[in-house]
């Protein structure tokens, strides 16, 4: 399986990618990016995806909802909120920012 394919499924129930008719939505570039850099980052600090998705849960739902924001900028914001807390937990410093 892919990691990509790993993260979909390990974040399926608490944070789930974002998707339009079964495609991951990115509005922007950064987007993206940050969702590639996050799985290397966590492969690299031998950070489990589950152990993830906790944090990540927890990100999403501190962001909270905007109307007027759109949710793949929200739910991606969270997700670099939710790696650098991961990462800090673990003592990792230097990989985000």
């Amino acid at each position: 399986m892919s990691q990509l394919a790993d993260l979909d499924s390990a974040l399926a129930e608490s944070a789930p990618l974002p998707r339009s008719n079964g495609e991951l939505v990115f509005d922007e570039p950064w987007q993206g990016r940050a969702l590639g850099m996050g799985v290397v980052a966590l492969e690299r600090a031998d950070i489990s995806l589950v152990e993830f998705s906790g944090f990540l849960a927890d990100a999403v739902a501190r962001h909270g909802y905007d109307p007027d924001e759109p949710a793949a900028t929200a739910y991606y914001a969270a997700w670099l909120d939710a790696l650098e807390a991961c990462l800090a937990s673990r003592g990792v410093s230097g990989v985000v920012g």
